[in-house]
């Protein structure tokens, strides 16, 4: 008996190691109980608003008194599959975990809602789980105007004077008011809107003698996101104004929608005195002539209804220069007197070649944009840049749709393409004859006109939406234009 009893204990002893040095693989068991509770998860918010194409972020606080193993973040539809081990990545319990985790949705997403679901597990394996409620209803962008007054308004003394305010306000999810001031006036307009987009069109009187106003106009949206227009109405008799621009757009939106070029900058010749040189690409295409940029109103020259002769500055009543063939025109008118002159005539200077020789060969000459904010074309790349066509009709003009992106920036150079070193390594030359942005100090910083081989670099424009462009550019006018065309 007694050689058993030995036998046996030493059995259970052996057994009782054994079991010991397999118990304390596991981890659980090697973190003993402190309160053997749930875990607990306060989210910052359990509703996140937020747009297909844009990063959100969940965040709260996560405690358990055993210590935390795990997180785990879970939607079938969005393709998220998270599990954030706190244990492999801390190598030892943690008890508080401030949690934020951001998902960026992509811009192909289809859904309107979406639960992720969030489960929390403890060294001890007790879990919690929570959802937060990730909707694609989110305002990210404050409103804007496609059309509304410029800087600076001239109103001209009438026997009766009036402002006739048009603006245009929108936002991508939805507006909530719109606030109209001039505080000179003790004018002032609340205009609740329920949907995307608001359309002002008022006539407002005015004192008949010479003053300037304060004019601001307030678009908020539903998430109290706000955009601000001013402008400083001046009322007087009729000025010599610095700058008159041609229009061939019929709606005041398209004075607003370009990226610049619409309307195009004439030249002022003598005191109210302005002469325009155009293109007109097909036969009856219609101008008229405005000083402010964004409008035909206050002020829009075209021709008197009463008086073909001559010309009103009355943007209800004046109508337009019809231009009768496809060519050039020049167009001269005094502000003062109404007279006007329509011309046809042929450029005399050298449009750009159409060959260019490279050692014992003849290319074609290709024109291009070299810059940078253009989808799939590399930046400041003079082998690669966006190649534009020329009109079949017009050597001078050249033209090309490219994509660009909301957000963006642009800024380009027009330069012919380097074909002599596309192909190699060799970076790319910059060759003659080239064309910048205006010139000098003086510069509008709206890209108003072309300088060739000299001017300063192009002011750089904000793309308000996806889309496809269209760049005109003519090497005679010296003038270019960038405009949305879908």
């Amino acid at each position: 008996m007694k050689k058993y009893f030995s036998s046996n204990a030493i059995y259970m002893a052996s057994f009782a190691i054994a079991s010991f040095l397999l118990t304390g693989c596991n981890d659980d068991d090697s973190y003993p109980d402190v309160d053997g509770q749930n875990p607990t998860i306060a989210l910052t918010t359990d509703h996140i608003q937020t747009e297909t194409g844009r990063e959100f972020t969940i965040k709260g606080t996560v405690e358990d008194k055993d210590g935390i193993r795990s997180i785990r973040l879970a939607n079938a539809e969005l393709s998220l599959g998270k599990t954030i081990d706190l244990l492999e990545i801390y190598k030892e319990p943690v008890y508080t975990y401030d949690l934020s985790y951001s998902f960026k949705t992509p811009k192909t997403q289809e859904g309107e809602s979406f639960n992720i679901d969030i489960t929390v597990t403890d060294l001890g394996g007790r879990t919690v789980e929570s959802k937060v409620l990730v909707t694609m209803d989110g305002d990210f962008t404050a409103p804007t105007f496609p059309a509304a007054p410029g800087a600076t308004v001239t109103v001209l003394i009438k026997e009766e004077t009036k402002l006739n305010l048009r603006f245009s306000a929108a936002d991508d999810k939805a507006l909530d008011y719109v606030e109209v001031s001039i505080p000179e006036l003790d004018f002032y307009e609340k205009l609740p809107v329920e949907g995307k987009t608001l359309s002002y069109d008022k006539a407002i009187s005015l004192p008949s003698a010479i003053a300037s106003y304060n004019l601001e106009i307030k678009a908020v949206d539903k998430f109290s996101q706000e955009t601000v227009k001013k402008s400083v109405i001046t009322v007087s008799e009729m000025p010599d104004f610095s700058k008159m621009y041609l229009s061939d757009v019929k709606e005041a939106d398209l004075l607003n929608s370009d990226l610049f070029g619409i309307p195009m900058l004439i030249e002022r010749t003598a005191p109210y005195t302005y002469r325009a040189r155009y293109y007109s690409e097909a036969p009856g295409t219609e101008v008229r002539f405005v000083p402010q940029k964004t409008d035909f109103s206050p002020i829009c020259f075209g021709i008197n209804p009463n008086d073909n002769t001559v010309l009103t500055d009355e943007p209800e009543m004046s109508l337009p220069i019809v231009l009768e063939e496809k060519g050039y025109y020049e167009i001269t008118f005094n502000v003062l007197t109404g007279e006007y002159t329509t011309n046809r005539y042929t450029p005399t200077d050298e449009p750009a070649p159409y060959t260019v020789a490279i050692g014992s060969e003849t290319v074609e000459f290709q024109m291009s944009l070299v810059g940078a904010g253009m989808v799939g074309i590399p930046s400041w790349d003079t082998r690669s840049g966006f190649v534009l066509t020329r009109d079949k009709d017009n050597p001078y003009l050249f033209y090309g749709e490219v994509e660009l992106e909301a957000g963006s920036e642009v800024e380009f150079t027009i330069t012919p393409k380097d074909l002599v070193h596309e192909g190699t390594d060799d970076g790319g030359w910059w060759l003659e004859p080239f064309w910048r942005f205006e010139a000098g100090e003086s510069d509008s910083g709206e890209n108003e006109y072309n300088t060739k081989n000299n001017g300063n670099n192009m002011s750089k424009v904000k793309v308000q939406k996806d889309g496809k462009y269209m760049f005109k550019f003519d090497t005679h006018l010296l003038r270019s234009r960038f405009y949305p065309i879908n």
